[in-house]
């Protein structure tokens, strides 16, 4: 590769290396959530105006920006395309470069204003009037969305960097040895952009979607996590599944069989209340819920998740007839499970089926109830079938 092409590169590559380690070191700086009261406290009803300008500013403005400044810079760090047309695509990459700086910066300053440096907990109890600025959006702003941001932009700094120097268009060799692999860079900087969008989405998201979208960013883990849990089960069941964790005893298998309906029931409601049912509808951006009910839903995913995997693991350990495996121990999992329930059954039946809109009619509404009253009353005859075997339980049964 000639000079004038390295006079293009070396540049780029440069400034690629320093935005990564700007926003490395700002990524590392993850702001701590154990303040309490503080910054976030100081909100009023006052200060709404200018919240309001604020937040309208960076969905209007700031975050498309970010996502057409991105989507530009992968499309000029195409192989084809940089092999092809080298200096254009290299002079527009060098033009990209200080805009998403720029605008990362505003959007760094936008996001202090809004959300200090050390956000209040999001649980609090007396924020149900602040509408899109509820301190459970803000919290997730600020800690789910800031950093995410800044560790998304320095992977694909990185991968840009490397793409340039892989395809020679630097003085300086490769610091990988990737001579084989372009493809690989190529694949990783599109999943950097991917998961880059995301994070723009999710932060759109804690402004304009509904409070029960909200409470769902964190819930797509934990969905996975019980739908292996459920799968897992479903194996070891199979008599003639090879498995080691196949179950044997009688009296495990009669537990493990009634404890799939138990897991398809949490699959079920999570299911209903995300995308694809009440979620889906048109839902306002705020209700009269507060940032503790929020939570309280948004974590009951993960709790669910935790009591599922206790109870995989306690019929695993009662398979190999472990001394330290009794029949409380059953019913104080599965008694767990179903209060986890209750708190966002409540939120969901007080304050997110009341608001469907008019449109659809009180029918609609009517369905949504009928099915969470379904729903209640099978989970808590799924729990009492599983009671009734699990105090038969002993260590002396095969």
């Amino acid at each position: 590769m000639d000079g004038p092409i390295y006079q293009h590169g070396d540049p780029v590559a440069r400034q690629f290396k320093d935005l990564q380690r700007k926003y490395f070191l700002r990524a590392a700086r993850l702001p701590n959530p154990t303040y309490l009261e503080d910054g976030l406290a100081a909100l009023s009803i006052h200060e709404f105006r200018t919240q309001e300008t604020l937040a309208n500013h960076l969905l209007s403005s700031l975050l498309p920006l970010l996502q057409g400044q991105i989507n530009s810079l992968s499309l000029a760090l195409d192989p084809a395309s940089l092999r092809n047309q080298p200096v254009p695509n290299l002079d527009l990459i060098s033009n990209i470069q200080p805009e998403i700086d720029d605008n990362l910066e505003q959007i760094k300053a936008l996001l202090n204003t809004l959300c200090p440096e050390h956000p209040t907990l999001p649980n609090r109890t007396d924020d149900y009037g602040l509408k899109r600025f509820k301190f459970c959006r803000l919290y997730r702003l600020k800690i789910y969305c800031e950093v995410p941001l800044s560790c998304g932009m320095c992977e694909i700094f990185q991968a840009a960097d490397e793409l340039i120097q892989q395809v020679v268009f630097t003085s300086e060799p490769p610091i990988h040895d990737y001579s084989h692999d372009i493809e690989s860079i190529k694949n990783r900087l599109h999943g950097s952009v991917s998961r880059a969008s995301d994070t723009i989405k999710m932060m759109a998201d804690c402004f304009q979607a509904s409070e029960l979208v909200v409470a769902q960013q964190l819930w797509t883990s934990q969905r996975l996590e019980v739908e292996n849990q459920f799968r897992s089960i479903v194996k070891n069941l199979n008599r003639s599944a090879d498995s080691d964790g196949k179950y044997l005893r009688q009296s495990v298998i009669r537990l493990a069989k009634l404890s799939l309906l138990i897991f398809k029931l949490c699959k079920i409601f999570f299911a209903k209340l995300s995308e694809r049912g009440l979620a889906h509808e048109r839902l306002p951006v705020h209700t009269e819920i507060s940032s503790e009910q929020v939570e309280i839903l948004a974590q009951s995913a993960e709790l669910v998740a935790k009591d599922l995997q206790e109870l995989k693991d306690y019929l695993g350990l009662a398979n190999r007839q472990n001394r330290d495996v009794t029949s409380d121990g059953f019913l104080r999992i599965v008694n767990s499970l179903r209060n986890r329930f209750e708190a966002p059954l409540f939120a969901v039946l007080i304050h997110f089926i009341p608001s469907i809109p008019d449109t659809h009619g009180l029918d609609h509404q009517k369905y949504y109830q009928n099915w969470c009253l379904t729903w209640h009353n099978l989970m808590a005859l799924a729990v009492h079938n599983f009671t009734l075997v699990a105090k038969t339980y002993t260590n002396n049964i095969p």
